[in-house]
């Protein structure tokens, strides 16, 4: 039957579907006009046979809408947005005595005689009657009201639009923008709410038939786009425009919030496609834009015009306001002899220079989406040096040594500017198809990495070329920029950072920032994978065994150790010992490593910097004494033969330095959610331990052994009694996320992967939820201030060897700057997830009882002191976030009467103030 109707559709084109039933359930027509209107079924239009048709009001140009006086002004403004104006639309009173082509029913209309609100038969006639209801309002009552409606009203339609009132405009400016072009009624309904609730149209074929109004030529409307385009490209102080769904599609847009300058961009992108200006419906898109654009203007108190594109009228000037400043890079050539900026395709060998600053973006630039929120930034009255990192990575061939210069970044206004010579890809590499250029740009403070972008553009072989490439250079945030609230002097420095990346080609490479020097690491992908699951499976070795070491001189533990130390060599040989790598990244004691794309994991907790020890090698004799102290000075380091001899627990990085691990947004992410993620001042970056925590365990963590979650338990009932809440599902995961703000989130969970999406999931209890659908009120009550720490342990048997990334990156992403996720690469099974995680919250405990410690300072210490006591699954610990964070103590009212400090943590957290756990 599927297949005939295909065919029947393939013939005859998509068909005007009517439903009709003798005895109109309201249920059963429901049902059935939301199951034919579905995209699937491929049906031009679908309508209910209800009531005799009257065929008294036929429809003409402008239509005359009848609603009362309170709608009188949404009405005109839809003939200010259509292209056509009053020759579209006109406003007529609710009058019993005025007839029109829609009457807009009232929302408090009656049927019974006597009641309050506006009684049906003293409803004017129509040709429509369109009713607005709540999508939240059931299908079945949707359609008792149109029968209603049909029945009790002079007119020969009614329309349901399952749709509010406030949400109206889009509706309105889409169904008229059909209508315009020529579509019969039945069918501009049902193409006006492809991404709305189902509405649902009752009539006959009678008036169908002539429903149909005469097509207004669009032929201007694509000049009109170009017009709205181009006087919005420096409109930076409408700030975020809502992009209504249907206009985003229509575009291609990800995002349903962009700035005006990037709306217009997307827009020109638009146009810049072949046969555009013929294709239907670009009134529509011009209604949208115009009534984005007035809506942004009326938010921001601007005098409206009927031309968007004139001054408005002149008048008291506002205080003004700073302008937003943003990233810019922009290509310019200089072959000629003078600088040509340079927006559109490069030409392939040629020269250009990338000129790169921080200011109020003009005419023509590149910028990343989106402007640093000033109100965040530092009070500096002198203004910040920054470092400007300049890397090509268009791949396929030696990647061309990074380049570095500085800029000065004043309190306002924009930056000084620096520039970067750069060659494209050589007319060999680009083809006749073409080819890419790319670099990424980094932003940097003290070799702290603020912010990363992409720059991009085709490049193609001849100027003639240029004209069949509609894209043109493109700059994309990857990292969004993170500033405290205080001076960036005041953030602690680090000694190097490293970006992880790969090229366009997809070949692995680093690149490390050591103060004034910048350079390429050259990682051997294939070595660097093989490394990685050579590590999981010697920790796999004991993790899925049943009993655990006992403590550091366990014999199962050194051979671990030994094992660890060859490959941590391999890895430290391959990335740290190579000519150009300077002290800060080879001797530093806090290094940051930024992810700049999924899967370029570098295990840097496992690099061993002494020599690696023979199978055969013993413990060394300063071992514990270098657990406690984080080095070891005993001789035989410094001599190559005797080193191979013992195995040290300070060789390992992870024990001996703070790595702070970022990662970029997804692309999709990135777009919709970039900025500035605030920080707060020191004094309220913290994370008490404990006001309220939440947990999570998967079923399976018991499987193995049945006391394993006990055990959590127990320490936390221990630690911090009445503190915690043990949830077994994500939607009371969230509720109570929301409901309590919970400064620690233990999870202990089964990772998998979900069928039907094939994206990774996370289970707790028996629910598992795909990492697509983790959001901010997984992690945070909304608006909190205060820092989240999330521990997320657990197995995950089925996925690759960095798939785990994409779960930690989803919880960073949600956790919207505040969250610090500790993870590990190694699997836990529940016999050691249980007691591993037991042993980290007591080793917390411990901790923040004997003063403040910072995230990075605090896990490099329980890592020493938790494999000292014979845990081996501390070697796998990784922590992603914002190390600066501090880990806290709040005072109870045992130990402080007033519980000034307990309080202020619970105020900075939005909680009641209290001296202990409730």
């Amino acid at each position: 039957m599927a297949m005939s109707w295909e065919n029947l559709i393939a013939e005859v084109g998509p068909p005007r579907l009517e439903i009709a039933q003798h005895d109109e359930n309201p249920e059963v027509l429901a049902y059935f006009a939301e199951l034919l209107s579905h995209a699937s079924v491929g049906a031009a239009s679908v309508h209910i046979r209800a009531g005799e048709p009257r065929l008294e009001r036929p429809l003409t140009w402008p239509l005359e809408v009848i609603t009362q006086s309170s709608q009188k002004q949404r009405i005109e403004a839809l003939g200010e947005d259509l292209l056509g104006g009053d020759a579209l639309v006109r406003w007529l009173p609710l009058d019993r005595a005025v007839a029109g082509h829609v009457l807009l029913v009232p929302s408090d209309i009656s049927f019974v005689p006597g009641s309050p609100g506006h009684h049906a038969s003293e409803i004017p006639s129509s040709a429509i009657a369109l009713a607005f209801v709540s999508e939240r309002k059931s299908a079945a009552s949707a359609m008792a009201l149109g029968l209603k409606l049909r029945y009790r009203l002079d007119t020969d339609a009614v329309l349901v639009a399952r749709t509010p009132m406030q949400k109206s405009d889009e509706f309105w400016l889409a169904l008229l923008s059909e209508l315009s072009v020529g579509r019969a009624l039945d069918e501009a309904v049902l193409l006006a709410s492809r991404s709305r609730a189902v509405p649902f149209l009752l009539s006959s074929w009678e008036f169908l038939a002539k429903a149909k109004l005469e097509a207004r030529g669009e032929g201007s409307a694509a000049r009109e786009l170009l017009r709205l385009s181009e006087s919005m490209r420096d409109r930076f102080e409408l700030g975020d425009l809502a992009v209504p769904e249907t206009l985003a599609r229509s575009l291609g847009l990800e995002g349903l919030e962009l700035s005006a300058p990037e709306l217009a961009s997307a827009l020109q992108r638009f146009l810049s496609e072949p046969g555009v200006e013929r294709r239907p419906g670009l009134g529509a898109v011009l209604a949208q834009l115009r009534r984005a654009v007035r809506s942004a203007e009326e938010s921001l108190d601007v005098a409206l015009s009927q031309e968007l594109t004139s001054p408005p009228a002149e008048g008291p000037k506002p205080a003004r306001k700073p302008q937003p400043r943003y990233l810019q890079a922009n290509i310019v050539s200089t072959e000629g002899g003078e600088a040509v900026h340079e927006p559109g395709a490069l030409l392939a060998g040629r020269t250009y220079e990338a000129e790169v600053h921080i200011g109020p973006v003009r005419s023509g630039s590149r910028f990343v989406w989106k402007p640093f929120p000033e109100k965040d930034l530092p009070s500096s009255p002198a203004g910040h040096e920054l470092t400007i990192i300049f890397a090509d990575i268009s791949g396929g061939r030696e990647s061309p040594p990074p380049q570095r210069a500085r800029i000065h970044l004043g309190p306002e206004g924009a930056s000084t500017h620096c520039s970067f010579k750069f060659v494209t890809p050589s007319s060999g590499r680009v083809g006749s198809s073409g080819g890419r250029f790319s670099a990424r740009i980094a932003v940097l403070y003290r070799n702290r990495v603020l912010q990363t972008a992409l720059v991009s553009a085709p490049v193609v072989s001849s100027v003639d070329a240029r004209a069949r490439v509609g894209r043109g250079v493109e700059q994309d945030m990857e990292l969004p920029p993170v500033f405290p609230d205080e001076s960036l002097g005041e953030r602690t420095p680090f000694d190097a950072a490293l970006v992880l990346n790969h090229d366009a080609t997809g070949a692995a490479g680093a690149m490390v920032v050591e103060n004034d020097h910048v350079r390429w690491i050259d990682i051997d992908q294939p070595d660097l994978e093989e490394s990685i699951r050579q590590l999981r499976a010697r920790l796999d070795t004991l993790t899925q065994s049943d009993d655990r070491p006992t403590g550091l001189d366990d014999g199962r533990l050194v051979k671990l150790l030994i094992a660890l130390a060859n490959h941590g060599g391999l890895l430290w040989s391959m990335v740290i010992d190579q000519p150009g790598v300077g002290p800060g990244l080879r001797r530093g004691r806090r290094l940051q490593v930024l992810e700049a794309r999924w899967g370029t994991f570098l295990p840097m907790e496992f690099f061993y910097e002494f020599p690696p020890p023979r199978p055969e090698a013993q413990l060394c004799p300063s071992a514990r004494q270098a657990l406690v102290t984080g080095g070891c000075d005993h001789a035989f380091h410094r001599d190559e033969v005797l080193a191979e001899d013992y195995v040290c627990p300070a060789g390992f990085w992870g024990l001996t330095r703070v790595l702070e691990r970022q990662r970029v947004l997804d692309p999709e992410q990135a777009r919709a959610d970039v900025g500035l993620k605030p920080m707060p001042r020191r004094e309220q970056r913290t994370i008490p331990l404990l006001l309220k925590g939440l947990v999570g365990a998967s079923h399976r963590v018991d499987s193995h052994d049945a006391g394993s979650m006990d055990k959590v338990r127990h320490a936390l009932t221990t630690l911090w009694p009445d503190c915690t809440q043990e949830v077994k599902g994500w939607k009371e995961w969230a509720m109570a996320v929301q409901a309590h703000a919970p400064s620690l989130l233990v999870l202990l969970v089964h990772t998998g992967r979900e069928e039907s999406t094939d994206v990774a999931t996370i289970e707790i209890a028996d629910e598992a939820i795909a990492v697509s659908r983790l959001h901010e009120r997984h992690v945070r009550q909304k608006d909190s201030a205060g820092g989240v720490l999330v521990l997320l342990l657990g197995c995950s048997p089925v996925l690759p060897t960095v798939k785990f990334q994409s779960v930690v990156g989803r919880f960073l992403w949600a956790g919207r700057g505040s969250a610090v996720v500790v993870s590990s690469i190694a699997d836990m099974l529940g016999r050691h997830a249980g007691p591993t995680t037991a042993e980290l919250l007591t080793g917390l405990e411990e901790l923040v009882r004997h003063g403040t410690v910072d995230v990075g300072e605090a896990f490099v210490r329980l890592r020493r002191k938790l494999l000292a006591d014979g845990d081996p699954l501390m070697l796998g610990l990784v922590v992603y976030g914002d190390v600066d964070w501090s880990l806290v103590a709040p005072a109870s009212s045992k130990e402080d009467a007033d519980a000034e400090a307990g309080d202020a943590a619970r105020r900075m957290r939005g909680l009641p103030d209290s001296g202990a756990c409730a």
